[in-house]
């Protein structure tokens, strides 16, 4: 009598970090920081990309300067 065994699965965590939009400017240092820490940053293009043609971006980013300064990335 053989007893099968599933065979080996991998389990991939993820992590959302948002950064700020007062703090964008040391987005580089915030970069290296995750890094350092282990973490692979597989998506920042996502938050940009979302921006520009997600419909049901909040009002605040309809404004020239909020869209600007509102540069959230998805790490």
């Amino acid at each position: 009598m053989e007893i099968s065994m599933p065979p080996p699965q991998i389990y991939v965590e993820k992590t959302l970090a948002i950064i700020k939009p007062d703090i964008v400017d040391k987005e580089e240092e915030i970069q290296d920081i995750i890094l350092r820490s282990g973490f692979t940053i597989v998506q920042i293009w996502l938050a940009d990309w979302l921006l520009k043609n997600n419909p049901n971006k909040p009002k605040l980013c309809h404004h020239p300067v909020a869209e600007e300064r509102f540069k959230s990335k998805v790490l």
